[in-house]
């Protein structure tokens, strides 16, 4: 039985235990690191509760009897992990606890994305970095890639540390034209809240995006155009494209008479004059080029009108020449006569009565119409009168003052153009200072500063008679000495070796037109080669070498070489022709020795008389001396090119001159000789 009582008791007392809940208000605290925590525990319930309490390192609160709601509160949050408990304790002893979730975070300290590359090239990838430093909880971190308004990336990080780590992201990108002008950046996120509540972020420095790509027409199609006569055109060849393009027009035509358009820098050409033809417009940077084409098709002009006039002319002929029929007797004399009336000299005379028809008639002078209008020449005159309707061509009559300029780049330059006859409109036709006048009959291209070197300017001239149109191209010249002109040798360094092959090259670095260029090569002050680049074209700046093939000898040891660089722009360029010279290149020339007198020499040796055995040589480097011989020899002979001395003895005496390249030896015969013989 009291098995029973006390098996009943602890069951009642397990119920009343688990029939109490904890509740913890907020369920889940995030701190900042640094920061405060506040939270409360509270229960329902609980009839046998005997009291509530809070375990943590950072501050707990023992077991609070008779109260069923008790607060959290922690001042400073300064480790990573917070281990809090709300316990409760039941009047049997029985305890209940329930684990308050913290999360502590710490934003980064840095995040930085380093500059991408200056100059990105359309349809390229590029690596970008994100670096992400000192921040915490690692799971909670979201990194986000931005370009313009777009994520273009969102990378997750594993990992269960809570204090503080680094981390980096990396995302490859490929750019498009799209791309020029916008801004990337990487963004750190921590999405420690639900997604309906904003996360903490902090992103890095922004950069912008330099995308290269080719030119590409804001209207790619070809263009027909059908223009009236007589009316303007607008041609746009306007292009998108990094670097902005440059653009180049040409005009191809059949008709000596068409005026040739080229090398205008603008993407709008609308020429003072229409003419049909076909109209190439290139776009160009350093990425690409494209072309596109413009076909000018000159509208008919209604032919009914030129009917009517055609046919009002034939009628006027036929009429003049029916009325000359009609009217010129056989004797060839004009009679203004109708029926039986007669012409007088006083006057027109009105018939009193007019039957049927209204008649006009009129009395001349009879020696006047013989004498200066019709008489016997009548065909004779109607071939004048159609002589004087036809019209009768005259030469293009431009005439450019003067014709040919020669001008330096960043000089200023002035060109007339005069017409010779009558002119409906005269101009230029330029990419810069393009001008035309009405009426006039000289109009003027003048440029202040002309740094353009493909500008090609043309005058043209629309005339009232034929031929019509006509242009004459200014010879322009635009030149630039050179930066600079250098001098060295090709392939080598130091000392050049006697009767060897061995080349010079002279550059010249931005010099332009190169076809009027002339290096000229110096050795001394003698010329030993002159080099034209007349075959080369470029209008613009270019680097030109030339190379000189030398065999030196010994004789041109020390000699001085320099090139030359000599515009020769002919009698309108600057005279004497401006020059730029190079630096001096001395030449070092080595050679083996050379006696001055190579020949064995015989000597006679008298007692008690100086002899000299002179073993001179010339080389380079300098020789050096060494004596042999059958006798002893001095000490003083050693190293020695001329000995003189009388203590000799008979013998042969070898002498051997030597350099690095060779050695060379003389000998000398020394004979005894008795002194007075």
């Amino acid at each position: 039985m009291r098995i029973f009582i006390f098996s009943l008791l602890f069951l009642c007392t397990g119920m009343t235990a688990s029939a109490c809940k904890i509740e913890l208000t907020p369920p889940h605290v995030i701190v900042r690191f640094g920061g405060s925590v506040s939270a409360n525990c509270s229960t329902s319930s609980c009839s046998e509760l005997e009291g509530m309490g809070w375990e943590s390192p950072l501050g707990g609160q023992g077991l609070t009897r008779g109260v069923s709601s008790l607060p959290f509160h922690i001042a400073k949050v300064d480790v990573w992990d917070v281990y809090s408990q709300c316990f409760i304790t039941m009047k049997n002893s029985e305890q209940k606890l329930e684990n308050l979730d913290v999360t502590v975070y710490k934003m980064p300290e840095i995040v930085s994305m380093p500059q991408p590359v200056d100059e990105m090239v359309e349809g390229e990838w590029y690596p970008i970095h994100c670096d992400i430093i000192d921040v915490a909880p690692v799971k909670y971190l979201f990194v986000l890639f931005h370009k313009g308004n777009e994520i273009i990336s969102n990378q997750t990080f594993d990992g269960v540390s809570k204090t503080p780590v680094n981390r980096s992201s990396d995302y490859k990108l490929k750019v498009h034209r799209n791309d020029d002008g916008n801004e990337i950046w990487c963004e750190a996120q921590l999405n420690l809240w639900p997604a309906e509540q904003p996360s903490l972020t902090m992103r890095s420095r922004s950069h912008g995006i330099n995308v290269l790509y080719p030119p590409t027409f804001t209207e790619p199609e070809n263009e027909t155009l059908e223009v009236p006569a007589n009316e303007k055109i607008t041609l746009n060849c306007t292009a998108t494209g990094n670097p902005v393009p440059t653009y180049r027009w040409r005009f191809s035509h059949s008709s000596q008479e068409m005026i040739n358009i080229q090398n205008v820098e603008k993407p709008v050409l609308m020429p003072s004059f229409q003419i049909k033809g076909t109209y190439s417009c290139t776009a160009s940077n350093k990425q690409g080029s494209t072309t596109k084409y413009f076909t000018v098709i000159e509208v008919k002009g209604n032919r009914t009108t030129f009917a009517v006039l055609l046919a009002m002319g034939l009628f006027l002929g036929v009429l003049v020449i029916g009325t000359g029929l009609f009217l010129v007797k056989s004797d060839g004399k004009f009679s203004c006569n109708r029926g039986n009336y007669q012409p007088t000299s006083s006057g027109p005379i009105f018939p009193a009565e007019l039957p049927g028809l209204f008649k006009l008639e009129f009395s001349v002078s009879r020696r006047f119409w013989e004498e200066n209008i019709m008489g016997n020449n009548f065909l004779t005159w109607i071939l004048i009168f159609c002589m004087f309707c036809s019209v009768s061509g005259e030469g293009c009559s431009l005439i450019l003052k003067p014709s040919r300029v020669v001008v330096g780049f960043g000089e200023p330059v002035s060109v007339s153009c005069e017409a010779a006859r009558p002119v409906r409109v005269l101009g230029w036709e330029s990419a810069i200072s393009a001008t035309h006048t009405q009426e006039d009959r000289s109009v003027q291209w003048k440029v202040d500063s002309l740094i353009d070197w493909i500008e090609e300017p043309i005058c043209y001239g629309v005339f009232y008679t034929a031929p019509r149109q006509c242009e004459e191209k200014l010879n322009l010249v635009l030149y630039k000495t050179p930066d600079s002109v250098s001098i060295k040798q090709v392939n080598h360094t130091g000392p050049m070796v006697e009767g060897k092959e061995y080349q010079l090259l002279c550059e010249v670095q931005n010099v332009a037109p190169v076809q009027y260029l002339t290096l000229r090569w110096y050795r001394g002050q003698t010329e030993v080669y002159k080099h034209s680049f007349s075959d080369l074209t470029s209008s613009s700046p270019v680097q030109v070498s030339s190379t000189l093939v030398i065999t030196p000898t010994k004789a041109e040891n020390g000699a001085v070489y320099r090139c030359v660089a000599e515009l020769e722009l002919g009698p309108e360029g600057p005279q004497p022709p401006p020059t730029v010279s190079s630096e001096q290149l001395t030449s070092s020339v080595y050679f083996p020795p050379t006696f001055l007198s190579p020949d064995m020499e015989i000597l006679d040796l008298t007692l008690d008389v100086e002899i000299t055995l002179n073993c001179t040589a010339t080389g380079n480097p300098a020789p050096v001396y060494s004596w042999e011989s059958s006798q002893p020899l001095q000490e003083k002979m050693e190293g020695e090119a001329i000995v003189t001395t009388s203590s000799l003895l008979p013998g042969t005496y070898t002498c051997t001159a030597s350099n690095t390249l060779e050695k060379k030896s003389k000998q000398f015969i020394v004979k005894a000789k008795t002194k007075g013989i």
